[in-house]
This record gives structure tokens, sequence and C-alpha cells, in this order.
């Protein structure tokens, strides 16, 4: 039988559910304070953040990562141009060629227009205007044909039209012009000299050995004269010369000549006539004799007769003749009777 079990009195009903204990419930952990909860919290949200920075880190590093690729990429492709096709490496090249001309060009025309107005400056401006080589044309005759004028710039001067003007004059045979910079010309004269005449409308025509006539005057010279011309009286002018035949009769008569120089004859003949070009005759004045020469063989064997004759025969007037067989006959001296 069971034991009754006495009932003790309860002192009260409210029941303690913190601190009592009751079988069939299990016991609830204790919750901690509310304070320790917040340092859980504060630092699960101290780690998520950490996590975050983490991330966000990791990812900016990896952004970063992707810009350096990115830029490396451009830079390599900055580097490594694209191939070019023939077409545009030609193109290129045909540019800069181009661009090359033009740059050139430009440089050397700034150089030849400096230069040009250097040039044309006074520096260069004619002070002085020297005359070299005459003898009959005095200095002002010269400038003044020259038409050089002090004052004027050195390069504007024209060479050939100063020749040209020098040249007018009958007298001048050749004519060389210099700069000497700055301010100083200088003009070379080649003179023709008179070396024959004739005689011509009371007066005398000089000329030279290349048949030029050089001054028409009344003045005679003591110089040969040339008569049986064929040149015609309106073609003696100063500056001309004679006609085709009188100029190929005029070589002879230099042949004759020279000859005579040699044998010391030539300052005696004082007239020369070239009527026939078989038979040159020289007049001999101061010896009263005429010599009929032949034509210009033999030059140097009639020279030695004619000077033998006129040693024996000294101002006795006669006729040489050494147009004759010299080889069998020899020359011939004829009195006059």
């Amino acid at each position: 039988m069971a034991k009754k079990i006495k009932e003790k009195p309860t002192q009260s009903t409210n029941i303690d559910l913190d601190n009592e204990i009751i079988i069939g419930i299990k016991t609830l952990p204790e919750i901690e304070p509310k304070k320790k909860n917040k340092k859980k919290t504060t630092t699960k949200k101290s780690k998520n953040v950490k996590k975050a920075k983490a991330t966000t880190k990791s990812k900016k590093g990896e952004f970063e990562f992707k810009l350096g690729i990115e830029d490396e990429e451009i830079k390599t492709k900055k580097k490594t141009p694209k191939k070019l096709t023939k077409k545009q490496e030609m193109a290129k090249k045909k540019r800069k060629a181009i661009f090359r001309l033009i740059k050139w060009t430009s440089l050397i025309l700034i150089l030849i227009g400096g230069g040009i107005y250097f040039l044309l400056s006074p520096f260069f401006n004619i002070k002085n205007i020297e005359i070299v080589g005459n003898q009959k044309l005095t200095n002002e005759e010269i400038i003044s044909l020259s038409q050089v004028q002090k004052d004027e710039n050195t390069f504007k001067l024209v060479k050939s039209k100063v020749q040209k003007n020098i040249k007018q004059n009958a007298y001048v045979e050749n004519v060389k012009i210099k700069r000497n910079l700055p301010d100083t010309i200088t003009i070379e004269i080649e003179e023709r000299t008179p070396t024959y005449m004739i005689t011509f409308a009371n007066a005398y025509a000089y000329i030279n050995n290349q048949g030029y006539f050089l001054e028409i005057s009344k003045d005679k010279l003591e110089l040969p004269i040339l008569t049986g011309f064929l040149t015609k009286e309106e073609d003696i002018q100063e500056g001309n010369r004679l006609c085709v035949e009188d100029l190929q009769r005029l070589d002879e008569v230099l042949q004759i000549m020279k000859s005579a120089t040699s044998n010391e004859i030539a300052s005696l003949v004082t007239k020369i006539n070239i009527a026939n070009k078989q038979n040159y005759i020289l007049e001999l004045k101061d010896e009263k004799k005429t010599v009929q020469m032949g034509d210009t063989s033999n030059l140097s064997t009639k020279m030695l007769y004619i000077k033998s004759i006129l040693e024996q025969n000294k101002k006795i007037e006669g006729e040489i003749l050494v147009n004759t067989d010299l080889n069998n006959k020899g020359a011939i001296f004829r009195k006059k009777v």
C-alpha cells in the first residue's frame, strides 16, 4: 500500500520560475546580458568591416591591376604601330619628301633674298674706274665710251654692254671688265695698231694688219701706203674692213713685209701696189727705187738679192726685178735713164 504523503502547507502559491526547478522541463541556459551581446555584435561588425575592407582592397587591387594591364596594352600598342601598306608607306615618304623640299627651298630663298639685298646695298657702289692697256685712247675717252657711272652698283653693271659700248671705237680690239670688290671697276683695253694707209678723198685711212679701218685723217703717218685696192669708197668707214679680195692680198703683203723686216729692208718701203697678186710692187722712196716682187714665193731669196742691190747702188734711181727666174738669171737692176 502506498504511503500517504503528508502535504506540507504551502506558504505561497506563487512560483518563482527563475529559481524553481521543475521536473520535466529542461533548464534553459542563462541568457547573457545585453551588453555582452553588443560586444559580440560589435566584434562581428568589425570582422565584417575588415572583410569588406579586405574585399574592397582586393577588388581595388584587381581593378588597378586590370588598369595596369590596359595601360601596358595601350603603351604596347603605341610602341608597336600597325604595319603600313605599300601605298601608305609611299604616301608617307612622299609627304616627307615634299616637306623637306619645302623646307630647303624656303631656306634657300631666304638666303638668296638676303644675299641680293646685301649685294645691291650702297657698300658695292662704284667709286673708282681704272683703265689699263690703252695707248691711243685716253682714259676719259674710254670711260665716256663705257657709259659706266660712279655711285652705280657694281652688280648692276652689265659687262657685255660695257664691252660693246667701248668697241664702238675702231681702235679697240678687245675689252675685259673686272670687278674689284667692293667699289672698283677695272677696264682692260687691247688696242689695234695702224700699220698701213690708203689714200681716200684727200685724206688717209689708217688700217691695221686685219684690214680694219681705224681712223680717217688728213694727217699722214710714217706708214706704207697701199695702192691698187678694190674696196669701194663708200665702204671705207671707221670700224669697217677691206673687201675679201683686198684682205687676201693684205695677208700676202704681211708675208712680204715680215721677210723684209728680217733683212732690215721694211723701214725703206713707202708704198705697196697690190693690184696684181702675181706681181706686188714695192716703192722705196728714199732709195729712189721700185721693186717688182712677183708673187710671195722664194721671199727669203728675193730679199737677199734686193739687199745686195741696194748696198751696191745707193741713191741711184732705178728698178729692181726679182720676179724673174732667179735660179738661171738672178735679180736685175735697171737704172733709170
